[in-house]
């Protein structure tokens, strides 16, 4: 048994990155390794449409993808997939995109009553202040542990430091944001791929001794440097583009 699994309460220590395996599990994009956990797609409490603006841009180490996060809203994905992860062999954990503290209570009160979720991770919108921060995570928190996304490149130490008395079971390292200039216009968006690695790196040296789990959630593309962020600290690796390899 993986040491850092067991302290997460997930064996084996692999698990998807959320948008990358759409709202029910896929095999393991690295041969026989087997995932512990699921992680659905980003779920809004109402319909969200694509970004108008969607784009994936390629760039040396990786890609920036923007996408807008679409997806039917919570009521049509449970009615649609509900039933389909209490049946699953693997405990899901549903990934909220929120605007409010409100829609955040109102989500997870629904998903506390659905049988197989085991865990929020919970995405904050940028920009906002530490009491925003704060706003929406005490809103999250309730019968499921929760975990945090933060992207490896703004590691708030302010807002990291709060997280155990919060009740904040533990951190995902998330995919930094970027952006890229192409025919003339900058596109934002997310990054991903090997170049992140070393900064996945340094992130999970950073944030050793603040009494949170770590999950590292990005820039991991094979077996050996998935290994490398366990022995470094992390509790469990998130595979992301990865998951996309034919």
């Amino acid at each position: 048994m993986d040491k850092n699994g067991a302290i997460l309460g997930l064996q084996p220590p692999w698990m998807n990155s959320a948008g990358f395996m759409g709202f029910l599990p896929q095999p393991s994009p690295i041969g026989t390794l087997p995932f512990g956990a699921f992680v659905t797609n980003p779920i809004s409490l109402t319909p969200r449409n694509p970004a108008r603006n969607r784009a994936v841009v390629q760039y040396p180490g990786g890609f920036l993808l923007h996408t807008g996060h679409p997806n039917p809203g919570l009521k049509s994905i449970l009615k649609n997939y509900q039933q389909k992860w209490e049946h699953l062999t693997l405990p899901v954990w549903s990934h909220l995109l929120v605007q409010t503290a409100y829609e955040c209570q109102q989500m997870v009160r629904v998903l506390e009553d659905v049988e197989n979720v085991t865990a929020i991770e919970l995405s904050l919108p940028p920009g906002l202040t530490n009491k925003d921060q704060v706003d929406l995570i005490q809103a999250a928190t309730g019968e499921l542990p929760v975990f945090v996304c933060i992207p490896v490149d703004v590691l708030e130490i302010r807002l990291v430091e709060q997280l155990p008395a919060l009740g904040v079971a533990g951190i995902v390292l998330s995919a930094a944001r970027g952006m890229i200039t192409q025919n003339g216009k900058n596109i934002n968006g997310r990054l991903y791929g090997p170049a992140l690695f070393p900064q996945l790196m340094r992130a999970l040296c950073d944030l050793k001794g603040f009494g949170v789990l770590i999950i590292a959630g990005c820039g991991v593309f094979s077996l050996e440097q998935g290994e490398a962020a366990l022995a470094a600290g992390a509790s469990a690796v998130q595979l992301d583009a990865l998951c996309w390899r034919f």
